[in-house]
């Protein structure tokens, strides 16, 4: 056979072989190895002559390794894209940004009430601490389901607790801050309860995201032990607790209740959002047991030993943890 007519039929085995259909100059030694037909076993025979033992089984594997880097490089990349993007989700940033925003104005507002006399310091201050927290956990709401996004929320009362740490240190100065958070005009008073306050909704942010435990005992702390002050102040003179004159059953009243529907509204909201599935009798029913026990605590003359903003919301944590 004349020697061109081999050439003609190496072509068409080659097209079909390697369905490139002689795009492509390059001899694939490896698809070649696994054709029966001799005259292709004869070439492979002279090429391996040719090349020597290593160097003909080396062409064989220096594919799989070039396609393994690739594939390598491109695991690689959707790592480092889902890390930079999959992750880290602009509406996350977006909901962080408009949270700390939202949270400044509030406080600010409130600062600025206070210091030009519209309402009382002590009424400011409480204000500030019954509002703040439940709005910040509704921001919860708004957040992706990524990973980063709780480490994104926490971000907003971290900055709140610097700012209050920088002012009572008095690293920075804002005389209306002092003058609407404090009780007695005294910088220093806001590395305390405010203080406290805004590491307990960090800590809680970062460790129970979106989780009944942590959304019930914020519940406590901000719109329980906020509404005692407000409400024992002025319908709580007459009706002092015998154990603690600082307290009155009209303040623990108004803390087991501010507590109790606080806790129910926002389980309610992040069940209807899907991200929880626990609204239920026995739900309620663990809701009430952390919010009485929670009362009774803050009602103890405790408070001169530990701070209320530590006691109760570990409390409530602690029974949390147990309960759900």
């Amino acid at each position: 056979m004349r020697w061109w007519k081999w050439w003609r039929r190496w072509r068409r085995w080659r097209r079909t072989a390697t369905g490139m259909k002689g795009r492509s100059r390059d001899l694939n030694i490896s698809q070649l190895c696994q054709c029966r037909s001799s005259h292709i076993i004869k070439f492979c025979g002279r090429r391996r002559r040719s090349l020597g033992k290593n160097q003909f089984e080396s062409l064989g594997s220096s594919r799989k390794r070039v396609g393994d880097r690739r594939r390598g490089g491109a695991v690689a990349a959707m790592s480092f894209q889902d890390l930079a993007i999959g992750s880290v989700q602009q509406q996350d940033l977006l909901v962080t940004f408009g949270a700390l925003v939202g949270s400044t104005a509030v406080v600010k507002t409130f600062d600025t009430l206070a210091d030009k006399g519209l309402i009382e310091q002590n009424l400011s201050r409480k204000l500030i601490h019954t509002t703040c927290g439940p709005l910040f956990i509704l921001s919860w709401l708004f957040f992706t389901q990524s990973q980063y996004a709780k480490l994104l929320s926490a971000v907003i009362p971290f900055l709140n607790g610097l700012r209050l740490f920088l002012i009572g240190n008095g690293a920075l100065v804002d005389a209306a801050a002092v003058k609407a958070v404090s009780r007695k005009g005294d910088r220093t008073e806001l590395l305390k309860g405010p203080f406290y306050y805004t590491i307990i909704l960090t800590i809680s942010t970062i460790v129970f995201w979106r989780d009944p435990t942590g959304i019930v005992a914020l519940s406590v702390m901000c719109g329980g032990d906020g509404l005692a002050d407000i409400v024992g102040r002025r319908l709580g003179q007459n009706n002092k607790l015998p154990y603690n004159p600082s307290k009155s059953v009209a303040g623990s009243t108004a803390m087991f209740l501010g507590s109790f529907l606080l806790s129910e509204f926002l389980l309610s909201a992040f069940t209807q959002f899907g991200f929880l599935d626990c609204m239920n009798a026995e739900t309620t029913t663990r809701v009430l047991i952390i919010c009485g026990i929670s009362t009774v605590l803050e009602s103890l003359p405790i408070n001169k030993i530990i701070d209320d903003n530590i006691s109760v919301p570990v409390a409530a944590l602690l029974l949390g943890y147990a309960l759900f």
